[in-house]
């Protein structure tokens, strides 16, 4: 009984000393200046063999802190980006002072000096990461002062074409994004934008040929993700910039200005940025085309088109956070962009008739105005589950594309004498009102140091309504009679649910990941509110990633993804467009998605020189075509879907530190695209009976593209940069491209204590920027020959000012996820 009553006591004993063995330690942490640090990272050692114990992040007030303690004697450390790192003398925690509260907590800022040299960090202009590509466009000298398309044009296997199409290792129906977001535009429209928005408000460009699961399923060749600049810094802080642009030949200005501000402190972030710009510019075209009959030449066209362009645009980007408590932050986002584009074209067309003799000129003059406004709202809430990265995070989005077109053609015929005998007038007015609206939430529950789980469900809604109306003008009095074939009303519906697992796991040497994604579409078109097309379907899209350390220099990396590229809304609008009295372009209500299975593997040299083999399959390939009515000599263009196109190539990136004072990044891609499919062709017979006929269609081209940047450092805060890119031929559906190449160059000085730069640059320094392509099949023979004013001199000013401390930003990105980037609602 005794031996029952000391066990007991014992027990009862060591349980008192357990319960009472654990103690509390907290803090605040400041800087020499006696202002709060944000969101530091706090780790709490063993005094004894600084061991970790726990590791803690500070608050948006600076404070931390350990509970549950054991008694001992301990160290704390304390880093910050910016500040040096601190460590605290040793402490006890022990029954007399189980609870310690750490004061003089001060970071000190870090210095970058050492004697009279001064070293600074700076990343490439292009950086090769794991699962990346990073165009770093602040770092650029021959970027300040360009537009956001023009630092696409210089990035690494990105093509953009003359109607500033997008292309990515060769394959188009690329998912452009803005801030993790879609834009949810058609190429036209996309292209608009980005020729209207500043490099300067560009932070970061991503490139991911293979994106995971937990991006939409949509864009075959990959996706583009162009980070917009918010400052991360504490307090008021932000920049300034003003430049001005000549072009070569026209002397043609182009100016612009920009203004980013962001306040942070305590619990709330504000930050806003704006820009606008005016931009004239101008573009030469000229086409020849021949019609043939029986396989014999019967007419030829000579066209030349000279179209002057003016864009002016302003753009605003407003949000705010609010850091409710450790755990729980809400904020809100608003990007809006408004612009005009106006466009006089004059056209001149030389009809030739079979022996190759004037027949006919033919001048249309034309004006083209169009204003648009493109607006994006989000609300978002992140929950911090626990410590350990666990998370939830919810996004609920809208956002409106407005366009209103009004165009007048005027178009002249002369005999070869010169004398008017036909004129044709004629006024047009589209107009595009696009709505979305977005849910999505994420859930990102990391089970272990090695294992992560990620899940999320997504819901949008679309609505398209777009309408045209064009009208003849008849007589001296110019009386306006509809044109029934092209005044039509077309909307589009379209509803997607998606959702997707994603799990990660570590091993020794090898790294996995595994995604799922499913998405049901849901999608109607009306034309004058009767049924067009009916769209239903759901389907899967698996991802594959796994990285494998072969030593310390050497990794290896295997992925595969299925996508899907779903057809734009003005791509499904069966409009009739005009854009001469001998050339139309028209949609297609029954065009399909595409399908595209994807696999890469890549070897990566000391975390910097990478090479990557690829091989995509798209089935159902959507292509442009051209479609020739001999009879009436008109060239239409159009999209179908076709067999398939596959896409085998090798790409390389070599960044190469060559001296201290000059570093050179080199990306070289060369790749051979395979398009395979029939081509209808309506026949008429000599009965005035039509029919259709496939013609088959089997192209191929092999093409190299490189991009080069060298940056030098120089005495006295200069530095140079001298880029250049270079695209061998190619081929696209139908269409064989020439060469197309341009070289850049800049000088930059930092002024004022490192807050100012000057920035000089040329782009295009030859004029060498030119499409020239040609669509040869059976009986279509047309080449085109594009220039635009691509060599442009630059001077930009940029000016820093406010705080320089830098807090950890936070990092989110919004439900519009693949809808935007199928809009049509801007201009050329």
């Amino acid at each position: 009984m005794k031996t029952f009553f000391y066990a007991i006591l014992t027990i009862f004993s060591l349980a008192n000393i357990k319960a009472q063995a654990q103690g509390k330690i907290s803090g605040q942490i400041t800087d020499d200046k006696s202002k709060i640090v944000e969101f530091a990272t706090i780790t709490l050692l063993n005094a004894k063999d600084s061991s970790l114990v726990k590791g803690a992040l500070g608050d948006v007030n600076g404070n931390f802190e350990f509970e549950k303690v054991n008694y001992g004697t301990y160290i704390v450390n304390i880093s910050q980006l910016g500040y040096k790192k601190y460590y605290t003398p040793k402490f006890i925690i022990s029954s007399e002072t189980p609870n310690i509260k750490l004061t003089k907590l001060v970071l000190v800022e870090a210095s970058n000096e050492l004697g009279e040299v001064q070293v600074t960090a700076k990343k490439p202009f292009i950086e090769q990461q794991i699962d990346k590509t990073v165009v770093n466009v602040e770092n650029s000298i021959v970027s300040a002062g360009n537009t956001a398309i023009e630092v696409l044009e210089k990035s690494p296997g990105v093509t953009v074409d003359k109607d500033g199409n997008i292309s990515l290792k060769g394959k188009q129906n690329v998912m452009v994004m803005l801030d993790g977001k879609p834009t949810y535009m058609s190429a036209s429209d996309l292209a608009n934008m980005l020729r209207n928005m500043q490099a300067s408000q560009l932070d970061k460009i991503e490139i991911m040929t293979n994106p995971p699961a937990k991006y939409d399923a949509a864009g075959n060749a990959g996706v583009i993700n162009i980070r917009l600049k918010k400052n991360q810094n504490t307090g008021l802080n932000g920049s300034a910039n003003i430049g001005l642009g000549y072009g070569f030949y026209k002397s043609l200005p182009k100016e612009s200005a920009g203004l980013n501000l962001n306040y942070r402190n305590g619990k709330v972030n504000v930050f806003g940025n704006f820009s606008a710009n005016d931009r004239k510019s101008f573009q030469i075209q000229s086409i020849n085309r021949k019609f043939f009959e029986n396989g014999n030449v019967i007419s030829g066209f000579d066209q030349v088109g000279n179209n002057d362009r003016r864009n002016n645009s302003f753009s605003y980007k407003m949000g705010a956070d609010y850091f409710l408590d450790k755990k729980n932050t809400i904020g809100f986002l608003f990007n809006g962009m408004n612009g005009n584009w106006n466009e006089d074209l004059n056209n001149e067309t030389l009809i030739k008739n079979s022996m190759a003799q004037l027949d006919t000129t033919s001048r249309t003059l034309g004006s083209i105005n169009n204003s648009w406004g493109n607006y994006s709202t989000n609300l978002n809430f992140k929950h911090v589950i626990d410590s350990t990265g666990r998370e939830i995070t919810a996004d609920l989005d809208y956002a409106r594309y407005n366009a209103d077109n009004s165009m007048k053609y005027r178009t002249s015929k002369y005999d070869i004498q010169n004398i008017l005998r036909e004129k044709r007038n004629e006024d047009g007015l589209t107009g595009s009102k696009i709505n979305i609206y977005s849910f999505k939430t994420d859930l990102v529950y990391p089970i272990n140091k090695t294992s992560k789980f990620e899940a999320g469900l997504k819901t949008s809604y679309v609505h398209s309504g777009n309408d045209m109306r064009f009208d003849f003008l008849v007589g001296d009095a110019n009386t306006p009679i509809n044109d029934p074939t092209r005044t039509r009303d077309f909307v589009y519906k379209e509803n997607i649910n998606a959702g997707y697992l994603n799990y990660s796991k570590e091993f020794k040497k090898i790294s996995m990941q595994l995604g799922l994604r499913v998405e049901n579409t849901n999608g109607q078109g009306t034309l004058l509110g009767k049924e067009l097309l009916k769209r239903n379907y759901t389907n899967l899209f698996p991802s594959v990633f796994f990285r494998q350390k072969l030593s310390k220099d050497h990794q290896l990396g295997y992925s595969f993804s299925r996508r899907i590229d779903r057809p734009s809304y003005e791509d499904l609008n069966p409009f009739l467009f005009f854009l001469d009295p001998y050339t139309f372009q028209r949609g297609n209500e029954l065009l399909q998605p595409q399908y595209t299975n994807a696999f890469e593997v890549s070897h990566t040299f000391k975390d910097a020189i990478t090479t990557t083999v690829n091989f995509s399959r798209t089935n159902g390939i959507m292509t442009e075509i051209l479609e020739q009515n001999n009879t009436l000599k008109t060239t239409n263009v159009t999209k179908i879907n076709i067999g398939y196109v596959e896409n085998l190539g090798i790409s390389f990136s070599v960044p190469v530190p060559i001296t201290k004072w000059w570093f050179s990044n080199t990306y070289l891609n060369l790749y051979n695209n395979h398009y395979v499919g029939d081509i209808p062709k309506t026949v008429i017979a000599s009965d005035g009976t039509s029919s259709t006929v496939l013609q088959p269609l089997d192209a191929r081209a092999t093409t190299y593209q490189v991009n080069m940047t060298h940056q030098f450092t120089l005495p006295k805060k200069y530095s140079l940069e001298l880029s250049g890119w270079y695209m061998s031929p190619f081929v696209e559906g139908q269409l064989a491209g020439r060469p197309m190449g341009a070289m850049s160059f800049g000088i930059q000085k930092k002024l004022m204590k490192d807050k100012a730069t000057l920035k000089l640059n040329v782009n295009d320094v030859f004029w060498s920027n030119q499409f020239r392509g040609s669509f040869i099949f059976n009986d279509i023979d047309v080449q085109v020959n594009n220039k635009w004013e691509s060599r442009v001199i630059r001077l930009n000013f940029s000016y820093r000012f406010g705080n320089s401390k830098v807090a950890a930003a936070r990092q989110r990105k919004t439900g519009l996820e693949d809808e935007k980037g199928r809009v049509k609602s801007g201009g050329n």
